[in-house]
């Protein structure tokens, strides 16, 4: 009789054991997967308004300001005094170089500027 009963008390010490720990595991799956959706959701909104900045680009007005950048006013006199001053055709070419890379960090650094403002304004909202 003793065994029985202490066979039958180990029995609902397991099963309250095992719902318990199950009841855990949910509570803890549910907890992730919703902190989950929240996190995609808010990428998913930032990713919209990304798309919808840089899809109302206007290609030719930022071409127009890039291009106006890489040509000041006085870029044809800054030419002639590199010209007058470089000793040899391979200092022009490296001087080349060094212009054409200027413009494409120029570049660069406009494209950044765009992708940052949507940023900017998606996390301001």
């Amino acid at each position: 009789m003793d065994a029985t009963r202490i066979t039958r008390h180990l029995e609902e010490t397991i099963d309250n054991f095992e719902k318990q720990k199950i009841k855990d595991i949910k509570n803890i799956f549910s907890e992730f997967i919703t902190i989950e959706m929240l996190f995609h959701g808010k990428a998913l909104e930032i990713y919209t308004a990304a798309y919808q900045n840089i899809q109302n680009i206007d290609e030719h007005e930022d071409l127009e300001v890039f291009r106006s950048s890489l040509y000041p006013p006085d870029y044809q006199s800054r030419l002639d005094i590199v010209r007058a001053n470089s000793k040899s055709p391979l200092q022009r070419t490296g001087s080349s170089k060094s212009s054409l890379r200027t413009v494409q960090v120029r570049k660069k650094n406009y494209i950044l500027d765009h992708c940052i403002k949507g940023i900017n304004i998606i996390l301001s909202s």
